[in-house]
């Protein structure tokens, strides 16, 4: 093949990338504005109550027993304060907000309360309440305590799309579901989802300026089920903010490295922070990151990002003077749910069951995670080595469940929680769990990716000769020392 073929062939192929990108981006905006869903449970459940606390501290919670919104990361809603702001000041003003009550039937009514919104409809008007349900499970027996887990509020799907302007009144603890706190967390979710998905690709575009290899963002994707659920099902989780914290704190990280930019760490550091106040277990691999550059002696890279990310700490105290009136509560230490433990079989169902584990429900990520850890570019592998002690943390993180009998309802903090029923449904569970906390793994993965397939292309062109485009990889911004 001549040279002017390869190159029109090289173009042919840049331009179908960026195509299938934009197409990918678009499917994504539309499932985002028609199919997402307003509807709350378990964790939801405690991040929106979180915000309801820091924004509204005196009206009721809606649900009874709060016993694991301790044990929450605040990242996620302390980032929907400034959403929430936005919404109180830009749009509540200038709309009318319809009151609903009967959620708990799927049968709304419109109702305007004569007390301020805060207040509980007149008796006349209350209906008795219905069973709390936790989603995809039968509401425990009588007498059982409600609490967080077993909540899906309203219980019949409400579009995300359809909440707006509209508090919905619970009877059952006679306190709102409001439009407001909903879309503040939503908003905060997309946005950083979408931010992720675009900064992920600007770090393609520096990493490998001719052939970026945009589409692997959308095909990890969308071959990542439990991910896309999250987009559609669960946007009020703390998943999809954890997954683009995660990509712009590695686009700072790897420029910071390359080009020596103290400013581009601290940033870098900053997203690191924000990441361990979303998801505490990051901290593991904040840990291992500062341990590999340590060990290199990398201390320009080192000092900027750990100091950087250490201003966490501080906003975790002040989070906690406000919440709980002590610069440190340990709450969030309790992980009454969890347990750490060495299990063969917990381990393999992670990894390489078919009907739970990474290697068939994340399977791009899978690969790109394995190839990040062997990338010959320094910073990439010290991004992979320090992804794969987190990955081993959440193998070792058993949730109490795992070793408990079959449909067993056992009690956490007051709460009743199911196990499941049969090995089938706890392998579901398993599922939903590893392939959503890998989120924040997943534009690190994309970008070991397209590193691992520069090399395997750049291996198999001077294998067969094909001369300058051989070593791919040259082309790259990031640096391999």
């Amino acid at each position: 093949m001549s040279v002017e073929a390869s190159d029109k062939s090289h173009r042919l192929i840049a331009r179908l990338d960026w195509l299938l990108f934009w197409a990918g981006v678009a499917v994504l905006l539309v499932i985002i504005f028609t199919t997402s869903r307003a509807n709350i449970a378990a964790d939801s459940v405690d991040y929106y109550s979180i915000l309801q606390k820091l924004t509204s501290p005196d009206e009721k919670p809606i649900v009874p027993n709060l016993h694991f919104a301790e044990q929450r990361s605040p990242g996620y809603p302390l980032a929907a304060l400034a959403a929430y702001g936005f919404l109180s000041v830009s749009v509540e003003p200038f709309v009318s907000t319809k009151k609903e009550i009967g959620g708990y039937a799927g049968q709304t009514q419109p109702y305007i309360p004569s007390n301020p919104p805060s207040g509980a409809p007149p008796e006349s008007l209350r209906r008795p309440p219905s069973p709390a349900r936790r989603h995809g499970q039968h509401p425990p027996g009588p007498g059982a305590m409600l609490g967080s887990e077993f909540f899906h509020i309203p219980p019949t799907p409400v579009l995300l799309k359809d909440v707006a302007f509209r508090d919905f009144y619970l009877p059952a603890e006679g306190s709102w579901f409001r439009w407001k706190t909903v879309l503040a967390l939503a908003i905060t979710s997309y946005l950083f989802f979408l931010a992720g998905i675009m900064v992920t690709a600007r770090t393609l575009k520096a990493s490998v300026p001719s052939l970026p290899g945009y589409c692997l963002i959308i095909g990890a994707i969308f071959l990542s089920p439990v991910l896309v659920e999250n987009v559609v099902a669960r946007p009020l989780y703390a998943t999809l903010t954890a997954f683009g914290a995660s990509a712009v704190f590695a686009h700072f990280f790897l420029t910071g490295f390359t080009k020596q930019s103290t400013r581009r760490l601290i940033i870098a550091g900053l997203f690191l922070g924000f990441l361990v106040l979303t998801r505490l277990e990051v901290s593991v691999f904040v840990i291992a990151l500062a341990i590999l550059l340590i060990a290199k002696r990398m201390w320009r890279v080192v000092i900027p990002t750990i100091a950087a990310s250490s201003i966490a700490v501080v906003v975790w105290v002040a989070y906690s003077l406000t919440m709980y009136g002590t610069p440190f509560h340990l709450g969030i230490l309790r992980g009454d749910i969890n347990r750490i433990g060495f299990d063969l079989g917990y381990i393999f169902e992670n990894l390489a069951h078919p009907q739970s584990g990474i290697i068939f429900w994340s399977p791009l990520l899978t690969i790109g995670l394995a190839a990040l850890a062997a990338s010959r570019k320094t910073p990439l592998r010290l991004l992979g080595l320090s992804s794969l002690v987190l990955l081993i943390l959440y193998l070792v993180r058993i949730p109490v469940m795992y070793h408990r009998t079959p449909g067993e309802l056992i009690a956490i903090g007051g709460i009743p929680v199911t196990v499941p029923e049969s090995a089938s449904a706890m392998r579901q569970l398993i599922r939903s769990d590893i392939n959503r906390y890998i989120a924040m793994i997943a534009p690190l993965a994309v970008l070991g990716l397209r590193d691992g397939i520069g090399r395997i292309f750049g291996w198999w062109t001077a294998r067969r000769g094909d001369g300058t485009r051989a070593n791919e990889p040259a082309s790259s911004s990031i640096s391999a020392n």
